[in-house]
């Protein structure tokens, strides 16, 4: 009984691990959308500008 509680505990932490690496992914994927973004409006300020 305490092989399949240690086993259940495991793989509960295992998913809460894959959830905050997720979680972690996605922060930075919008973040690199939002630089993308503002690059590209500089981009296209200094392209009118010249």
């Amino acid at each position: 009984m305490a092989n399949s509680n240690n086993l259940i505990v495991v793989i509960v932490i295992l998913f809460i691990i894959l959830i905050s690496i997720q979680y972690s992914l996605n922060k930075i994927i919008v973040l690199l959308r939002d630089i993308k973004g503002i690059l590209m409006q500089n981009n296209r300020r200094n392209n009118n500008s010249n």
